[in-house]
């Protein structure tokens, strides 16, 4: 019996699944901010782009809708770093992060109206998905051992995070900037040790990595190309001269 386990084992070790990016995209998407009905379309379209700057930034971290991770003090303060740099930049007066004690149901148009009882003229909605594949490698026949199971690394989790961030206005909902960005995690840990959330952390901050330069390079395209906008579409002023100027211009 103990050898048919052990063969069992092996024929089970190294069997890596893999992700299922398409999966998680989706899942991404269906726990989006907001469902749009084909009759908002026209509405939705005819919104138009109001920020200026510096302006004040509300950022919100949406909560996760299982329990096997959460945002953590470590996750802020990785995106405080790209915050600095808004600020430094003149992009943005001041960044306000969103507590999520008083953000009740979670959709955009709530979401705005708290941004807007911070004070803020834009709103940055953070949220993400994660897969974890498990497997074994073909040490977990040391497994059968017991004292194995805690010393050997024999499991395996790899995690693919996922991460979507989009800036609307406070103002009118106008879309500004939809960002994406992903990390993998992987760990080894004997059998009896292993947590996925470890994996898991892993993944979650190199794709915050990723994520707050993808921010930063988005935002300073929207401040100029909106600044440019405006220059274009300032009307120029008119210069009057007084007679006395317009008979000297004559002689």
């Amino acid at each position: 019996m103990r050898t048919i386990l052990g063969l069992s084992v092996l024929v089970v070790a190294g069997c890596a699944t893999g992700f299922d990016r398409g999966m998680l995209q989706e899942r991404l998407h269906k726990e989006g901010l907001v469902e749009i009905q084909d009759r908002e379309i026209q509405e939705i379209r005819a919104l138009k782009p109001q920020l200026t700057f510096p302006c004040r930034l509300a950022i919100y971290l949406k909560p996760p809708s299982a329990s096997d991770w959460r945002w953590t003090s470590q996750d802020k303060e990785i995106l405080n770093a790209s915050a600095k740099i808004l600020q430094k930049e003149g992009i943005a007066s001041t960044v306000i992060p969103m507590s999520g004690m008083f953000a009740k149901d979670g959709d955009l148009k709530h979401l705005r109206m708290e941004a807007a009882r911070y004070g803020a003229d834009a709103l940055l909605v953070i949220q993400g998905v994660q897969q974890t594949d498990s497997y074994l490698n073909p040490a977990a026949v040391l497994n059968l051992t017991v004292v194995g199971g805690f010393v050997v690394p024999a499991s395996h989790r790899d995690s693919l995070f996922l991460i979507e961030g989009v800036l609307v206005d406070v103002g009118n909902g106008c879309l500004y900037a939809s960002v994406e960005s992903e990390g993998v995690g992987k760990i080894v840990r004997p059998t009896f040790l292993v947590d996925d959330k470890d994996a898991i952390s892993r993944a979650k901050k190199k794709a915050l990595e990723g994520l707050g330069p993808e921010l930063v390079r988005h935002l300073r395209s929207l401040h100029t190309g909106l600044s440019a906008a405006r220059r274009v579409e300032a009307p120029s002023q008119a210069i009057f001269l007084s007679p006395t100027v317009r008979r000297g211009a004559r002689r």
